[in-house]
């Protein structure tokens, strides 16, 4: 029975500030193609021109480089509350699904994924409804000031409900997503014939463009244009960037020789926890493995 294994030689909060910065980073650099393709979907642009780059470009001329960058603070702000429910899920549902045995089956870790993904996107859509309303806004005469004046107008002057607006078909395309990136990802050791945590930057680009591409057609009837156009540079950059800093975490956990690579330090239990490896090697550098001399 396969198994959904999560890597033990990372603490919780440096799985969190992984995701944190490497999707911070993603959202970053492809928040210009999240604006143009927002812009395009729900029909800003005007005149013959039509898609992403005309939308792109307007905003260059009309309100400036800087514009680009829109609704990207709030995006990157909900990351981490985001990752923190979603994490928290998870275990929940992974608990729900473990047999007696203490082990859960691929089938039952996708689902777990899943669930874990609806739950995170219902409870912070709100934020995601506000970074589309920053997108649309002109920067020149703009409706909303920040991301608590847009919360406040929403709610006072269209109600409650309305900061879930569209939530529904965005849970709904949330399962094939989910389920197919976790799908793909899991297997992929039976692809690259060698296990995941000794993959290169490149292959692990190249396994995030391959889990989109198989999401992208699980997902397609229940997702916006948006995302289709977004997906793939979007995750490339995330995954290829939270590698890396999981490189970065292990290195000072001392697993392995580099961050640049996945060589394993000599002499380590890969097995052991942050903490326990932490209290070892104290045990080592105090000198209590020596033995003590006898007394009378």
């Amino acid at each position: 029975m396969a198994t959904w294994r999560r890597d033990g030689r990372l603490t919780g909060s440096q799985r969190l500030l992984c995701a944190g910065l490497a999707g911070a980073l993603s959202l970053s650099l492809t928040a210009p193609l999240e604006l143009a393709t927002v812009l395009a979907q729900v029909g800003v642009v005007r005149g013959r021109a039509r898609g992403p780059l005309a939308a792109g470009l307007r905003v260059w001329r009309v309100e400036g480089p800087r514009a680009l960058w829109k609704g990207n603070a709030v995006a990157c702000l909900r990351l981490f509350p985001c990752s923190a429910v979603q994490l928290a899920a998870y275990r929940k549902f992974v608990v729900l699904f473990t047999d007696d045995l203490g082990h859960i089956s691929q089938w039952s870790s996708i689902m777990a994924g899943s669930l874990a993904g609806m739950v995170s996107t219902i409870v912070t859509y709100p934020t995601d409804l506000i970074k589309t309303r920053l997108i649309v806004q002109n920067m020149l005469e703009p409706s909303y000031r920040g991301i608590l004046h847009a919360f406040s107008t929403i709610y006072q002057q269209e109600g409650f409900l309305a900061l879930y607006r569209g939530v529904s078909l965005t849970v709904l395309g949330a399962l094939p997503f989910s389920a197919g990136s976790l799908l793909v990802y899991m297997n992929l050791e039976k692809i690259w014939n060698g296990p995941r945590d000794r993959f290169s930057l490149l292959q692990n680009f190249a396994n995030v463009c391959l889990a989109a591409a198989v999401t992208q057609t699980l997902s397609f009837p229940f997702d916006t244009v948006k995302r289709k156009m977004q997906i793939v540079p979007y995750f490339g950059v995330m995954f290829g960037t939270f590698e890396f800093c999981k490189r970065i975490c292990l290195y000072q956990n001392g697993y392995i020789m580099s961050p640049l690579s996945y060589k394993l330090t000599p002499g380590v239990d890969q097995s052991l926890k942050p903490q326990e490896l932490r209290e070892l090697n104290k045990f080592f550098k105090t000198g209590q493995l020596k033995s003590k001399k006898p007394t009378l």
